[in-house]
């Protein structure tokens, strides 16, 4: 029975007890092998659905440079008044700009987004041997990095057990749903099967790659 908790982050107790905690929530290799394999691959599905929108914003584009040639040879040839021109080239050139930056966006955010998941499976892989390797002047921050809260919760008989409230995206990595989900997803991989990842209750990728996601926005500026 638990008779009340006390914040870790505070007072510092039972850092045997943490280190086993660690321990059983670190995620087993063929685990971090299959949370690789489809959340990899639910990334790539992401980044494949935003290709037609930065294909839009590609043709737009070039109908601009199109436009931006075609009024300078307006101007040349006397059509267009200096004015008119240098007013429509300002407008041009915010407008490719801005196309320029979003079509841009799309890969890098993907290879952002990538490299922070192959960090934090890494991380989450390996949480009990980093916890173990590192003296306490550090060992808080690890807690601060892995964990909202972690707490020592006091027993009857004189003995405590810890619990913690895991920070994002840990909170996703360390979830069992996710875990089961993944494995379905390895062994169906593994068996030849034309599988896509499974749609799992409260993964959000979205919330690895930014607000605005893989996908660049079509608003005009």
């Amino acid at each position: 029975m638990r008779t009340g908790g006390v914040d870790l982050l505070r007072l510092g107790l039972s850092e045997e007890k943490v280190e086993d905690y660690y321990r059983s929530v670190q995620i087993p290799e063929h685990i971090i092998t299959a949370l690789r394999h489809m959340l990899t691959r639910q990334f790539d599905d992401l980044h494949a659905a935003s290709k037609a929108e930065r294909h839009t914003l590609a043709v737009e584009r070039d109908k601009l440079r199109d436009e931006r040639r075609s009024l300078l040879h307006a101007h040349h040839a006397g059509a267009v008044p200096l004015d008119l021109l240098n007013e429509e080239q300002d407008r041009i050139a915010r407008r490719l700009a801005f196309l320029d930056s979003r079509i841009d966006a799309g890969q890098i955010e993907y290879d952002q987004a990538r490299a922070h998941l192959e960090d934090c499976l890494a991380l989450a892989g390996d949480m009990h041997a980093i916890y173990m390797s590192i003296d306490d002047s550090l060992r808080r921050i690890c807690n601060q990095a892995f964990f909202d809260r972690i707490k020592v919760y006091e027993l009857d008989d004189g003995g405590d057990i810890v619990d913690a409230d895991p920070g994002e995206p840990f909170d996703t990595l360390l979830d069992p749903s996710l875990h089961a989900a993944a494995s379905t997803f390895e062994a169906k991989l593994r068996a030849g099967e034309d599988v896509k990842p499974a749609d799992v209750a409260g993964l959000n990728i979205q919330s690895w790659v930014g607000p605005e996601g893989l996908e660049p926005p079509t608003s005009t500026v």
